[in-house]
Order: C-alpha cells, then sequence, then structure tokens
C-alpha cells in the first residue's frame, strides 16, 4: 500500500502559495513536495528525506549498466525496503530509473560538533533518459512517460484547473501490460504436497501446479492484492518450496488451491 502521496496542481492562485515542480512527475521535486504538505509534529522532513535517500539509491543505473540488469540487481533489495512499510512520495507504484547522485545540503553544528543535512534542501539524481522502471505490482520492467495534465474543477477556488496524480503514470501499464507474464507450460511431481514457510507465517501444506497464466483483471491493482505473493527463485528452492531439480524461468506463476498465487521473480 502506498503512503503519503503529493498531487501536481496548476493553477494560477494556487501556485502563488505552491510553486510549479520542475516536471510532471508527482513527488520528485522535494521542494514542491515540503511546499505541498508542511512539517508537523508527525510528518518530519528528516524522516522523508531519509525514506526516499533509499529508493533514490536503488533507483540509480550504474555506468555501462542496462535497465534490465539494473532491475535484476535491486529487485531484492527492493522488495526487502517495501516489506519495512515507509514508503516514498515519488517512488509511489514503481521504482523509476535514475542517474547521477543525489544532493544533500548540510550545515556545521557548532553545539553537536557535526554536519547536519538540511532536508528541504535535497535534491534526487536525475530521470534516467530510458524512463524505465519497477512495476511494484507485478514486478516487470515498464517505461513510464510522462503524461499530460489532466483538467480538474476545484471546489474550493469555484475554477477549473490542471493537476497530476502518482496513478496517472502507471494508468497505461495497469491497463494493457501489469499482470500479463509470459511462462512456460511445467509439471511439479504429482501427488507431492509443497509447503511455504517463514518464521513470522506458516501455511498448511497444499496441492500445487503451474500453468500458463492469463490475464489478470482487477479493480485496483495499485492497491495490492493480499493473495499475491511474489518470490525470489533461490528463495522459494530453499524452503522446498520448488524441487531442486527444476529450474523455472522468472514470472512463473504457482495457484495454489485456495486461490493464492505465488509469482517466481
Amino acid at each position: 500500500m502506498p503512503g503519503d502521496m503529493v498531487k501536481i496542481i496548476i493553477d494560477d492562485i494556487y501556485n502563488k502559495r505552491v510553486s510549479k515542480p520542475i516536471n510532471l512527475r508527482p513527488g520528485y521535486d522535494m521542494e514542491h513536495v515540503f511546499n505541498y504538505r508542511p512539517q508537523t509534529d508527525n510528518y518530519r522532513y528528516e524522516k522523508v528525506v531519509k525514506i526516499e535517500k533509499q529508493y533514490d539509491y536503488l533507483s540509480i543505473i550504474r555506468p555501462h549498466e542496462t535497465p534490465q540488469q539494473w532491475a535484476n540487481r535491486v529487485r531484492g533489495p527492493l522488495q526487502e525496503l517495501l516489506s519495512k512499510q515507509e514508503y516514498s512520495v515519488y517512488h509511489v507504484f514503481c521504482l523509476f530509473t535514475s542517474f547521477g547522485e543525489g544532493i544533500t545540503k548540510a550545515y556545521y553544528s557548532h553545539v553537536n560538533r557535526e554536519l547536519i543535512d538540511i532536508p528541504y534542501e535535497y535534491r534526487r539524481p536525475r530521470v534516467h533518459k530510458s524512463e524505465m522502471a519497477i512495476c511494484f505490482d507485478c514486478w516487470k520492467l515498464v517505461k513510464i512517460t510522462e503524461v499530460k495534465l489532466k483538467k480538474v474543477y476545484f471546489d474550493g477556488y469555484r475554477r477549473w484547473g490542471y493537476e497530476v496524480e502518482s496513478e496517472d503514470l502507471m494508468k497505461n501499464h495497469w491497463n494493457y501490460s501489469c499482470f500479463e507474464a509470459k511462462t512456460e507450460e511445467v509439471s511439479l511431481e504429482p501427488k507431492k504436497s509443497y509447503s511455504l514457510t517463514s518464521s513470522k507465517v506458516t501455511t498448511p501444506y497444499m496441492q500445487c501446479s503451474v500453468s500458463t497464466p492469463r490475464l489478470i483483471i482487477t479493480d485496483r491493482p495499485r492497491e495490492g492484492n493480499t493473495n499475491k505473493l511474489f518470490i525470489l527463485s533461490l528463495f522459494a528452492k530453499q524452503i522446498n518450496l520448488l524441487p531442486s531439480h527444476l529450474n523455472l524461468p522468472k514470472d512463473t506463476i504457482l495457484r495454489l488451491r485456495d486461490g493464492i498465487e505465488i509469482t517466481i521473480v
């Protein structure tokens, strides 16, 4: 589930208080983010920037690295980061690619005798020219381009204006390619049970089989689905979910009898 989200609003009255961001990607411009939502006791800029830096670090493509190589490298750490339920205001539904380094300004504290970062001065790495990203729903590498402003009516101003939300960048992918996975027909050993066990959750033994998936349609895929799990292939073998002699391709989907779908990534 995403956390706090930031809209881009283009309106003459509103933009006198909150200036326009540097691009049409909601949450990218941190100065705009902090103008959009002022700091409170429960919403500290230091905590926000700390979380953003973790996602931005994973988003950086190394020199001479292809987007696919980048995606293969960061999927595991990204899943671990999302499991902490500390969400980005920019990488809301996907991890965007970037290059370069983020910029943080600091000042020297004579009291603490150390450099202290100035959170509202943080600048993200630049958007990578490939415009690729990793979708948090299907975990595929997809191209996310900027979208046109949509016209909306603002009741408070009693006038028409324009805005962009984070979900607007994902709608084309959600509608046409999210959850479409190409896999081979693979049969597991008949009459054999497989278990999925972890230190926190234990499910009963269940029979499962592998088949070519069909298009899965959900009303709101961005909110996630509790009966869909994504597991690294190496981890799946370590917990004996898969027989050691099977080399299943990535994006293989295991469908259990109770409706749970496990995608091997």
